[in-house]
Protein backbone atom coordinates (compact mmCIF):
# COMPACT_ATOMS: atom_id res chain seq x y z
CA UNK A 1 0.00 0.00 0.00
CA UNK A 2 1.53 3.04 -1.02
CA UNK A 3 2.03 5.83 2.05
CA UNK A 4 3.03 9.08 0.61
CA UNK A 5 1.86 11.23 -2.07
CA UNK A 6 4.78 10.29 -4.63
CA UNK A 7 3.71 6.49 -4.02
CA UNK A 8 0.44 7.16 -4.49
CA UNK A 9 0.97 9.68 -7.64
CA UNK A 10 2.96 6.24 -8.94
CA UNK A 11 0.08 4.10 -8.50
CA UNK A 12 -2.22 6.20 -10.34
CA UNK A 13 0.40 6.74 -13.12
CA UNK A 14 0.68 2.95 -13.55
CA UNK A 15 -2.74 2.55 -14.37
CA UNK A 16 -2.85 5.20 -16.55
CA UNK A 17 -4.66 7.62 -14.62
CA UNK A 18 -2.27 10.57 -14.10
CA UNK A 19 -2.28 13.02 -16.83
CA UNK A 20 0.40 15.28 -17.56
CA UNK A 21 0.29 18.97 -18.99
CA UNK A 22 3.66 20.26 -19.70
CA UNK A 23 2.96 23.56 -20.94
CA UNK A 24 2.32 26.66 -19.43
CA UNK A 25 -0.91 27.13 -17.81
CA UNK A 26 -2.23 29.97 -15.73
CA UNK A 27 -3.56 29.56 -12.53
CA UNK A 28 -6.42 31.95 -12.64
CA UNK A 29 -9.26 29.62 -13.18
CA UNK A 30 -7.67 27.63 -16.28
CA UNK A 31 -6.24 24.97 -13.81
CA UNK A 32 -9.73 24.81 -12.41
CA UNK A 33 -11.48 24.39 -15.68
CA UNK A 34 -8.71 21.29 -16.68
CA UNK A 35 -9.70 19.94 -13.16
CA UNK A 36 -13.27 20.32 -13.56
CA UNK A 37 -13.13 18.22 -17.19
CA UNK A 38 -11.21 15.66 -15.88
CA UNK A 39 -12.93 15.15 -12.43
CA UNK A 40 -14.04 12.33 -12.27
CA UNK A 41 -11.89 10.62 -14.74
CA UNK A 42 -8.10 11.14 -13.80
CA UNK A 43 -5.54 12.97 -11.90
CA UNK A 44 -3.95 15.76 -13.31
CA UNK A 45 -0.15 16.61 -12.84
CA UNK A 46 0.74 20.43 -13.91
CA UNK A 47 4.14 21.31 -14.67
CA UNK A 48 4.38 24.76 -15.41
CA UNK A 49 1.54 26.70 -13.38
CA UNK A 50 2.91 30.96 -14.16
CA UNK A 51 4.61 32.57 -11.78
CA UNK A 52 5.39 29.19 -9.67
CA UNK A 53 8.37 28.05 -8.98
CA UNK A 54 7.14 24.19 -8.14
CA UNK A 55 4.54 21.71 -10.14
CA UNK A 56 0.91 21.11 -9.46
CA UNK A 57 -1.03 17.94 -9.01
CA UNK A 58 -4.91 17.73 -8.63
CA UNK A 59 -8.09 15.21 -8.88
CA UNK A 60 -5.56 12.67 -6.73
CA UNK A 61 -8.23 11.02 -5.98
CA UNK A 62 -11.15 10.35 -9.11
CA UNK A 63 -13.76 7.73 -7.64
CA UNK A 64 -14.72 5.82 -5.19
CA UNK A 65 -12.93 3.22 -6.98
CA UNK A 66 -9.84 5.06 -5.86
CA UNK A 67 -11.16 5.60 -2.60
CA UNK A 68 -10.64 1.54 -1.94
CA UNK A 69 -7.12 1.54 -3.25
CA UNK A 70 -6.33 4.03 -1.30
CA UNK A 71 -7.31 2.53 1.90
CA UNK A 72 -6.76 -1.33 0.93
CA UNK A 73 -10.35 -2.81 0.67
CA UNK A 74 -13.27 -2.88 -1.91
CA UNK A 75 -14.78 0.35 -2.60
CA UNK A 76 -18.18 -0.62 -0.96
CA UNK A 77 -16.13 -1.41 2.22
CA UNK A 78 -14.56 2.28 2.54
CA UNK A 79 -16.92 3.49 5.17
CA UNK A 80 -16.17 0.32 7.20
CA UNK A 81 -12.84 0.75 6.61
CA UNK A 82 -12.65 4.00 8.30
CA UNK A 83 -15.27 2.77 11.21
CA UNK A 84 -12.53 0.90 12.10
CA UNK A 85 -9.72 3.06 12.16
CA UNK A 86 -11.51 5.31 14.35
CA UNK A 87 -12.59 2.41 16.82
CA UNK A 88 -8.88 1.27 17.11
CA UNK A 89 -6.43 4.16 15.95
CA UNK A 90 -2.78 3.26 15.84
CA UNK A 91 0.20 5.40 17.27
CA UNK A 92 2.54 7.12 14.80
CA UNK A 93 6.44 6.46 14.86
CA UNK A 94 8.48 9.76 15.37
CA UNK A 95 11.70 10.27 13.28
CA UNK A 96 14.38 12.77 13.75
CA UNK A 97 14.47 16.15 11.50
CA UNK A 98 17.77 14.39 9.97
CA UNK A 99 15.39 11.66 8.43
CA UNK A 100 12.42 13.41 7.13
CA UNK A 101 12.21 14.22 3.72
CA UNK A 102 9.57 17.40 4.28
CA UNK A 103 12.59 19.19 5.78
CA UNK A 104 15.11 18.85 3.04
CA UNK A 105 14.70 22.83 2.20
CA UNK A 106 13.47 25.48 3.84
CA UNK A 107 12.28 28.00 1.72
CA UNK A 108 14.50 30.84 1.45
CA UNK A 109 14.55 34.55 0.48
CA UNK A 110 11.15 37.35 0.24
CA UNK A 111 9.13 34.62 -1.64
CA UNK A 112 7.22 32.54 0.08
CA UNK A 113 3.09 32.47 -0.96
CA UNK A 114 4.22 33.77 -4.30
CA UNK A 115 6.56 30.66 -4.93
CA UNK A 116 3.36 28.07 -4.79
CA UNK A 117 1.06 27.48 -7.35
CA UNK A 118 -2.18 28.41 -5.40
CA UNK A 119 -4.75 29.12 -7.74
CA UNK A 120 -8.08 30.81 -8.47
CA UNK A 121 -10.33 28.46 -8.67
CA UNK A 122 -13.74 30.19 -9.83
CA UNK A 123 -15.17 33.48 -11.08
CA UNK A 124 -16.36 35.61 -7.87
CA UNK A 125 -13.37 33.90 -5.75
CA UNK A 126 -11.83 36.27 -3.74
CA UNK A 127 -8.46 35.63 -4.45
CA UNK A 128 -5.71 32.97 -4.79
CA UNK A 129 -6.94 29.98 -1.96
CA UNK A 130 -5.12 27.12 -0.08
CA UNK A 131 -7.41 24.58 -0.38
CA UNK A 132 -5.52 21.21 0.09
CA UNK A 133 -3.33 22.43 3.11
CA UNK A 134 -3.83 20.24 6.77
CA UNK A 135 -3.86 22.52 9.65
CA UNK A 136 -1.95 20.74 11.71
CA UNK A 137 -2.59 21.80 15.74
CA UNK A 138 -2.07 20.56 19.11
CA UNK A 139 -4.77 20.26 21.44
CA UNK A 140 -3.95 21.29 24.62
CA UNK A 141 -6.98 19.84 26.50
CA UNK A 142 -5.35 16.18 25.48
CA UNK A 143 -2.24 16.96 23.81
CA UNK A 144 -3.04 15.37 20.91
CA UNK A 145 -2.73 16.63 17.32
CA UNK A 146 -5.96 17.71 15.16
CA UNK A 147 -5.87 17.87 11.81
CA UNK A 148 -8.26 19.94 9.66
CA UNK A 149 -8.89 21.40 5.84
CA UNK A 150 -9.72 24.71 5.84
CA UNK A 151 -9.88 27.56 2.63
CA UNK A 152 -7.43 29.67 3.35
CA UNK A 153 -7.06 33.05 0.95
CA UNK A 154 -3.30 34.40 0.51
CA UNK A 155 -2.83 37.79 0.92
CA UNK A 156 0.97 38.79 0.58
CA UNK A 157 3.75 36.54 0.71
CA UNK A 158 3.43 35.71 4.76
CA UNK A 159 -0.50 35.85 5.31
CA UNK A 160 -3.49 33.66 5.15
CA UNK A 161 -7.21 33.98 6.37
CA UNK A 162 -8.56 31.23 7.26
CA UNK A 163 -12.62 30.04 7.94
CA UNK A 164 -12.97 28.69 11.04
CA UNK A 165 -16.23 26.74 10.63
CA UNK A 166 -17.52 24.86 14.10
CA UNK A 167 -15.47 22.41 14.86
CA UNK A 168 -12.25 21.43 17.32
CA UNK A 169 -9.89 24.06 15.14
CA UNK A 170 -12.39 26.61 15.88
CA UNK A 171 -12.63 25.62 19.73
CA UNK A 172 -8.91 25.68 20.07
CA UNK A 173 -8.08 28.81 18.58
CA UNK A 174 -11.23 30.21 20.54
CA UNK A 175 -9.64 29.27 23.82
CA UNK A 176 -6.32 30.67 23.19
CA UNK A 177 -7.94 33.99 21.70
CA UNK A 178 -9.71 34.08 24.83
CA UNK A 179 -6.54 33.65 27.12
CA UNK A 180 -4.72 36.31 24.48
CA UNK A 181 -2.26 33.75 23.01
CA UNK A 182 -1.36 33.14 19.17
CA UNK A 183 -1.96 29.84 18.42
CA UNK A 184 1.01 27.82 16.62
CA UNK A 185 -0.11 25.81 13.13
CA UNK A 186 2.16 23.83 10.51
CA UNK A 187 0.44 24.11 7.19
CA UNK A 188 1.11 20.15 5.57
CA UNK A 189 0.63 20.11 1.85
CA UNK A 190 1.25 16.73 -0.39
CA UNK A 191 0.16 13.89 1.26
CA UNK A 192 -1.02 9.97 0.83
CA UNK A 193 -4.92 10.67 0.81
CA UNK A 194 -5.29 8.49 4.12
CA UNK A 195 -4.42 11.70 5.67
CA UNK A 196 -6.45 14.10 4.07
CA UNK A 197 -9.51 11.53 4.92
CA UNK A 198 -8.33 11.83 8.77
CA UNK A 199 -8.26 15.29 8.83
CA UNK A 200 -12.28 15.15 8.61
CA UNK A 201 -12.71 12.71 11.90
CA UNK A 202 -15.09 13.36 14.32
CA UNK A 203 -13.98 16.95 16.58
CA UNK A 204 -13.25 14.52 19.45
CA UNK A 205 -10.98 15.93 21.89
CA UNK A 206 -9.09 12.65 22.84
CA UNK A 207 -9.31 11.25 19.27
CA UNK A 208 -5.70 12.03 17.42
CA UNK A 209 -5.94 12.10 13.78
CA UNK A 210 -2.43 11.17 12.79
CA UNK A 211 -3.07 7.74 14.46
CA UNK A 212 -6.85 7.51 12.81
CA UNK A 213 -4.43 7.81 9.28
CA UNK A 214 -2.16 5.71 10.82
CA UNK A 215 -4.97 2.88 11.16
CA UNK A 216 -5.79 3.53 7.48
CA UNK A 217 -2.41 3.57 6.11
CA UNK A 218 0.68 2.35 7.59
CA UNK A 219 3.25 3.70 8.27
CA UNK A 220 2.35 7.60 8.68
CA UNK A 221 5.87 9.06 10.03
CA UNK A 222 5.94 12.18 12.38
CA UNK A 223 8.48 14.67 12.70
CA UNK A 224 8.35 18.09 15.21
CA UNK A 225 8.35 20.96 13.18
CA UNK A 226 11.30 22.90 13.65
CA UNK A 227 9.70 26.51 15.03
CA UNK A 228 6.07 25.27 15.97
CA UNK A 229 4.87 23.17 18.32
CA UNK A 230 3.35 20.90 15.97
CA UNK A 231 4.39 17.24 14.66
CA UNK A 232 3.82 17.01 10.69
CA UNK A 233 4.31 13.72 8.22
CA UNK A 234 7.89 13.55 7.59
CA UNK A 235 7.26 12.34 3.68
CA UNK A 236 5.11 15.35 2.86
CA UNK A 237 5.49 17.65 0.41
CA UNK A 238 5.56 20.60 2.21
CA UNK A 239 5.40 22.54 5.68
CA UNK A 240 4.57 25.73 6.28
CA UNK A 241 4.99 27.18 10.16
CA UNK A 242 2.75 29.97 11.30
CA UNK A 243 0.44 31.05 14.00
CA UNK A 244 -2.72 31.97 14.73
CA UNK A 245 -2.62 35.63 15.48
CA UNK A 246 -5.03 36.42 18.42
CA UNK A 247 -7.76 39.04 17.88
CA UNK A 248 -6.76 39.87 14.72
CA UNK A 249 -9.71 39.46 11.77
CA UNK A 250 -9.38 40.35 8.19
CA UNK A 251 -11.40 40.11 5.08
CA UNK A 252 -11.68 36.71 3.56
CA UNK A 253 -14.10 35.18 0.85
CA UNK A 254 -16.11 34.58 -1.06
CA UNK A 255 -15.23 31.39 -2.28
CA UNK A 256 -16.44 28.42 -4.44
CA UNK A 257 -17.81 25.91 -1.78
CA UNK A 258 -18.93 21.60 -1.95
CA UNK A 259 -22.84 22.59 -2.66
CA UNK A 260 -20.99 24.17 -6.26
CA UNK A 261 -22.24 27.94 -5.00
CA UNK A 262 -20.57 30.73 -3.29
CA UNK A 263 -19.72 30.46 0.41
CA UNK A 264 -19.97 34.08 1.43
CA UNK A 265 -16.74 36.16 2.82
CA UNK A 266 -16.13 37.62 6.03
CA UNK A 267 -13.98 38.75 8.86
CA UNK A 268 -11.90 35.83 9.42
CA UNK A 269 -8.64 35.02 11.81
CA UNK A 270 -5.36 35.80 10.51
CA UNK A 271 -2.33 33.61 9.78
CA UNK A 272 1.09 34.49 9.70
CA UNK A 273 3.84 32.34 8.43
CA UNK A 274 7.40 32.38 9.79
CA UNK A 275 8.94 29.38 8.18
CA UNK A 276 8.52 27.24 5.24
CA UNK A 277 9.99 23.84 4.02
CA UNK A 278 9.68 21.26 1.45
CA UNK A 279 11.16 17.65 -0.10
CA UNK A 280 13.33 17.58 -3.04
CA UNK A 281 11.54 17.91 -6.28
CA UNK A 282 8.56 18.92 -4.76
CA UNK A 283 5.17 19.15 -6.34
CA UNK A 284 2.28 21.13 -4.53
CA UNK A 285 -1.27 19.83 -4.63
CA UNK A 286 -4.32 21.30 -4.70
CA UNK A 287 -7.95 20.08 -3.98
CA UNK A 288 -10.64 21.41 -6.53
CA UNK A 289 -13.47 22.64 -4.30
CA UNK A 290 -16.97 21.18 -5.87
CA UNK A 291 -14.73 18.16 -7.36
CA UNK A 292 -15.11 14.58 -6.47
CA UNK A 293 -12.17 14.73 -4.53
CA UNK A 294 -13.17 17.43 -2.11
CA UNK A 295 -16.52 15.42 -1.91
CA UNK A 296 -14.89 12.53 -1.02
CA UNK A 297 -12.62 13.46 1.83
CA UNK A 298 -15.76 14.96 3.89
CA UNK A 299 -17.94 12.40 2.73
CA UNK A 300 -16.47 9.30 3.61
CA UNK A 301 -15.85 10.21 7.21
CA UNK A 302 -18.99 11.16 7.42
CA UNK A 303 -20.68 7.97 5.52
CA UNK A 304 -18.51 6.02 8.98
CA UNK A 305 -19.64 8.36 11.16
CA UNK A 306 -23.27 7.51 10.17
CA UNK A 307 -22.67 3.79 10.18
CA UNK A 308 -21.73 3.66 14.03
CA UNK A 309 -24.30 5.64 14.67
CA UNK A 310 -26.92 3.76 12.71
CA UNK A 311 -25.38 -0.11 14.33
CA UNK A 312 -25.11 1.42 17.73
CA UNK A 313 -29.28 1.92 16.99
CA UNK A 314 -29.21 -1.72 16.83
CA UNK A 315 -30.44 -1.73 12.97
CA UNK A 316 -29.13 -4.28 10.94
CA UNK A 317 -27.34 -1.75 7.79
CA UNK A 318 -26.15 -3.75 4.77
CA UNK A 319 -24.90 -0.38 3.27
CA UNK A 320 -24.66 3.44 3.73
CA UNK A 321 -24.09 6.26 0.51
CA UNK A 322 -24.34 9.51 0.37
CA UNK A 323 -24.01 10.55 -3.01
CA UNK A 324 -22.28 12.63 -5.47
CA UNK A 325 -25.53 14.38 -5.95
CA UNK A 326 -25.64 15.73 -2.94
CA UNK A 327 -21.83 16.50 -2.58
CA UNK A 328 -21.37 14.02 -0.02
CA UNK A 329 -23.02 15.80 2.68
CA UNK A 330 -26.32 16.81 1.99
CA UNK A 331 -28.07 13.43 0.89
CA UNK A 332 -28.03 9.90 2.37
CA UNK A 333 -29.28 6.03 1.38
CA UNK A 334 -29.07 3.55 3.51
CA UNK A 335 -30.10 -0.33 2.74
CA UNK A 336 -31.27 -2.32 5.71
CA UNK A 337 -31.67 -5.89 5.54
CA UNK A 338 -35.31 -7.04 6.72
CA UNK A 339 -36.59 -3.72 8.06
CA UNK A 340 -39.01 -4.14 10.68
CA UNK A 341 -42.09 -1.79 11.66
CA UNK A 342 -40.10 1.86 12.42
CA UNK A 343 -36.47 0.71 11.40
CA UNK A 344 -36.95 2.99 8.40
CA UNK A 345 -38.25 5.81 10.85
CA UNK A 346 -35.35 5.37 12.88
CA UNK A 347 -32.50 5.27 10.24
CA UNK A 348 -33.92 8.58 9.26
CA UNK A 349 -33.67 10.29 12.64
CA UNK A 350 -30.77 8.70 13.50
CA UNK A 351 -29.06 10.16 10.15
CA UNK A 352 -30.15 13.49 10.74
CA UNK A 353 -28.91 14.00 14.28
CA UNK A 354 -25.64 12.29 13.41
CA UNK A 355 -24.93 14.52 10.20
CA UNK A 356 -26.44 18.03 10.77
CA UNK A 357 -25.87 18.80 6.87
CA UNK A 358 -27.93 15.87 5.94
CA UNK A 359 -31.43 16.98 4.74
CA UNK A 360 -32.78 13.89 2.68
CA UNK A 361 -32.70 10.39 3.80
CA UNK A 362 -33.82 7.44 1.74
CA UNK A 363 -34.32 4.02 2.90
CA UNK A 364 -34.64 1.06 1.20
CA UNK A 365 -34.28 -2.76 1.37
CA UNK A 366 -30.63 -4.45 0.77
CA UNK A 367 -31.67 -5.75 -2.55
CA UNK A 368 -31.76 -2.34 -4.41
CA UNK A 369 -27.73 -1.27 -5.15
CA UNK A 370 -27.13 1.91 -3.41
CA UNK A 371 -24.03 2.40 -5.21
CA UNK A 372 -26.75 2.60 -8.76
CA UNK A 373 -28.97 6.03 -8.71
CA UNK A 374 -31.19 4.50 -11.38
CA UNK A 375 -31.98 1.65 -8.95
CA UNK A 376 -32.45 3.92 -5.73
CA UNK A 377 -34.73 6.19 -7.90
CA UNK A 378 -36.36 2.98 -9.07
CA UNK A 379 -36.95 2.31 -5.22
CA UNK A 380 -38.69 5.41 -4.96
CA UNK A 381 -40.59 5.27 -7.99
CA UNK A 382 -42.00 1.93 -7.43
CA UNK A 383 -42.42 1.59 -3.42
CA UNK A 384 -43.26 4.84 -2.24
CA UNK A 385 -46.44 7.18 -1.80
CA UNK A 386 -46.51 10.53 -0.58
CA UNK A 387 -49.18 10.08 1.85
CA UNK A 388 -48.18 7.18 3.08
CA UNK A 389 -43.81 7.23 2.85
CA UNK A 390 -42.97 10.79 3.83
CA UNK A 391 -41.68 12.49 6.92
CA UNK A 392 -40.62 16.28 6.92
CA UNK A 393 -38.99 17.43 10.08
CA UNK A 394 -39.40 21.29 9.72
CA UNK A 395 -37.01 23.61 11.52
CA UNK A 396 -33.88 21.70 12.23
CA UNK A 397 -30.03 22.08 12.19
CA UNK A 398 -28.51 22.04 8.68
CA UNK A 399 -24.93 23.24 7.08
CA UNK A 400 -24.67 26.91 6.82
CA UNK A 401 -23.50 26.90 3.41
CA UNK A 402 -26.43 25.33 2.30
CA UNK A 403 -27.99 28.09 -0.15
CA UNK A 404 -31.51 27.31 0.68
CA UNK A 405 -31.07 27.06 4.49
CA UNK A 406 -32.02 30.20 6.51
CA UNK A 407 -30.12 31.17 9.27
CA UNK A 408 -28.32 27.65 9.22
CA UNK A 409 -32.00 26.07 9.81
CA UNK A 410 -33.80 23.69 7.14
CA UNK A 411 -36.50 21.56 6.52
CA UNK A 412 -35.49 17.60 6.47
CA UNK A 413 -37.16 15.02 4.70
CA UNK A 414 -36.77 11.08 4.82
CA UNK A 415 -38.18 8.66 2.28
CA UNK A 416 -39.13 5.02 3.41
CA UNK A 417 -38.63 2.61 -0.17
CA UNK A 418 -38.71 -0.16 1.76
CA UNK A 419 -41.34 -3.04 1.24
CA UNK A 420 -43.61 -4.35 3.88
CA UNK A 421 -42.69 -7.85 4.94
CA UNK A 422 -46.58 -9.01 4.09
CA UNK A 423 -45.59 -7.77 0.60
CA UNK A 424 -42.67 -8.71 -0.79
CA UNK A 425 -43.59 -11.17 -3.56
CA UNK A 426 -45.48 -8.35 -5.20
CA UNK A 427 -42.56 -5.66 -5.45
CA UNK A 428 -39.65 -8.26 -6.17
CA UNK A 429 -37.69 -7.39 -8.66
CA UNK A 430 -37.76 -9.08 -11.93
CA UNK A 431 -34.47 -11.38 -13.09
CA UNK A 432 -33.31 -12.62 -16.19
CA UNK A 433 -31.36 -16.25 -15.83
CA UNK A 434 -29.36 -17.26 -18.67
CA UNK A 435 -29.72 -21.01 -19.16
CA UNK A 436 -25.89 -21.08 -19.75
CA UNK A 437 -24.24 -18.04 -18.05
CA UNK A 438 -20.87 -19.35 -19.71
CA UNK A 439 -22.44 -19.19 -23.37
CA UNK A 440 -23.51 -15.61 -21.73
CA UNK A 441 -19.95 -14.32 -21.21
CA UNK A 442 -19.14 -16.20 -24.74
CA UNK A 443 -21.72 -14.39 -27.01
CA UNK A 444 -20.94 -10.79 -24.68
CA UNK A 445 -16.97 -10.99 -25.49
CA UNK A 446 -17.69 -11.86 -29.24
CA UNK A 447 -19.87 -8.33 -29.29
CA UNK A 448 -16.74 -6.64 -27.23
CA UNK A 449 -17.81 -3.71 -25.46
CA UNK A 450 -20.82 -5.22 -23.39
CA UNK A 451 -19.03 -7.08 -21.06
Amino acid sequence: MSSDLRSWLDVLDGRGELAQLRSPIDPDQDVAAVLTRADGRRAVRFGDVIGAEFPLVGNTVPSRTHLGLVLGCEPAGVADRFAAALDAPEHCPEVEAAGAPVLANRIHGERMLSALPLTRQHSEDGGRYLTSALLAVRDPFSGRMNLSINRLLAAGERELRALLLPGRLRRIFTEAEAAGRDLDVALVVGVHPALVLASQSPADRDLDDYAVANALAAPVELVAAPTVDALVPARAEFVLEGRFRAGRREAEGPFGEYPRTYGPGGPAPVIELVDGWHRDDAVFQTILSGGREHFYAGGVPREAACLRALRRAGLDVAALRLPESGSCRLTAVVALRGPTPGAPTTAMMTLFLTASTIKQVTVVDDDVDITDDEQVAWAVATRTQPDRDLLVVPNAKGSSLDPSAEQGLTAKLGLDATVPAADRDRYRQMTVAPADPSALERHLAELGDLR
